[in-house]
């Protein structure tokens, strides 16, 4: 049982707010049980706890054990090899590293890791996580002879090799509960390759948050996660059976969506095939007017990751055309077109903190400073929906702090008026999964 005195709770102040059994049972003044743990708001905020919409915890879990290996930790050839050359082996022992990016030393194959690091194994992770970099001793030990260091699209593949997965559940309940330091009671997690295996690991992780699948056919239920590339799309035809046979089971579809023909291809099979509720588009990370047009007639919601302007800002003013700028992880047209916004982080390829994320999606600002899409901007208010939306329904209504509702709970260190200012993650001071504590400043 827990009793949480003198919080704001949707605009009114002073209020208490008592939870048992995993529920708020009361919301008012004065309110009192002698079995209740106390907690004194001292008139900070009673928020509901913040759900990311799109995450990855194994990668993320994995990458608190991974070098940096891109901006703006490394930014030039002769970094990125003093880094290597100086890393520490992981258990496994391999040099696990993340985050590059090709504007390091270009596209990196084996014989540049080679001239690196020859004698112990190394796999860079690209920050889009589609390709991972391997020096020559790192693919004899994965039984790979012929290749260029350069494997696409391999993850599973990969894992499935080192079979080092069940040897970190502890990371994981740990990085759950660093999410659970930003206020996070719940994810959604969005890799493509969950399946029903990798459902029964998480049934022996100790997560702070409840967790939402998406996967792939075999594992049966949730959003059936689907990835696009736009070099290498599949049959039209093969898109839209996909599409109808996860609609015919039940389970809408999550299209992996960075690009504009990407986004066009999928909106186009999605209106042809028709909508079922829940199926979203990952990313929309650029998105054009006429393409706008096809999210209202397609009846999707889109999942974004507005950390990205921060984050990768600078590098999209050099390497995107000019034309497109406007175009880059909008935010207020979706809203004003009636487009259902939730908000991901996509750690580990993006930061973790949906702090940041909301922080980024108010602002807009890069990390040098400059502004990217002013009109996209949205209030503190909007942006905090973006993560208080209920799994099922990304972009849907906030959910309530209200009798009867499920206990997940943010509670901030200073009222709303204040908060909205900062939107600073350095702000949460508890955070109670189900009315259970999961974090204590």
């Amino acid at each position: 049982m827990l009793l949480i005195r003198n919080t704001e709770v949707s605009g009114q102040h002073n209020l208490d707010v008592l939870c048992s059994d995993g529920k708020v049972r009361d919301i008012g003044r004065n309110l009192a049980h002698p079995d209740a743990e106390t907690i004194d708001a001292d008139g900070g905020v009673l928020l509901p706890g913040l759900h990311d919409h799109h995450v990855h915890l194994f990668a993320l879990a994995a990458s608190r054990r991974s070098v940096r290996c891109g901006p703006p930790d490394v930014a030039d050839e002769e970094t990125l090899a003093a880094v290597l050359r100086h890393a520490e082996d992981s258990a496994d022992g391999w040099i696990r590293g993340v985050g590059y990016h090709e504007s390091v030393a270009g596209m990196l194959d084996r014989h540049t890791l080679d001239a690196m690091v020859s004698e112990r194994p190394i796999r860079i992770q690209h920050r889009s996580g589609k390709m991972w970099f391997l020096n020559s001793i790192a693919l004899q030990m994965l039984s790979v002879n012929e290749s260029n260091g350069q494997l696409f699209r391999k993850d599973e593949w990969i894992r499935e090799r080192l079979r080092s997965a069940a040897n970190h559940l502890a990371e994981v309940a740990d990085t759950s509960r660093q999410l659970a330091g930003y206020g996070v009671t719940g994810i959604t997690d969005a890799t493509a390759s969950n399946d029903a295996e990798v459902e029964r690991l998480w049934l022996d992780v100790d997560t702070s948050q409840s967790v939402r699948l998406m996967g792939n056919e075999d594992l049966g239920h949730g959003s059936l996660k689907i990835m696009l590339d736009d070099y290498a799309l599949p049959e039209i035809d093969v898109f839209q059976e996909r599409i109808r046979v996860a609609h015919e089971c039940g389970r809408p579809i999550a299209v992996h969506c960075v690009t504009r023909t990407e986004l066009v291809y999928a909106l186009s099979a999605l209106i042809e095939v028709g909508s079922l509720s829940g199926d979203r588009i990952e990313h929309a990370s650029v998105v054009d007017e006429s393409a706008l047009d096809l999210m209202q007639r397609a009846g999707i919601c889109v999942v974004t990751q507005p950390n990205f302007v921060v984050e990768r800002g600078d590098q999209y003013l050099k390497d995107v055309d000019a034309q497109q700028f406007e175009s880059l992880y909008r935010g207020k047209s979706f809203l004003d077109a009636g487009i259902p916004l939730g908000g991901g982080t996509d750690a580990p390829f993006g930061g973790a903190d949906p702090w940041a994320a909301m922080r980024a999606a108010v602002h807009r600002k890069t990390a040098s400073g400059k502004v990217i899409g002013v009109q996209e901007k949205l209030t503190p208010e909007q942006a905090l929906a973006m993560f208080t939306s209920s799994a099922e329904t990304p972009g849907g209504p906030p959910r309530r702090i209200a009798p009867g509702q499920t206990a997940d709970l943010c509670l901030l260190a200073r009222p709303w008026s204040e908060a909205r200012v900062r939107i600073s993650s350095d702000d949460v001071a508890m955070t109670a999964l189900a009315g259970t504590i999961t974090y204590r400043r």
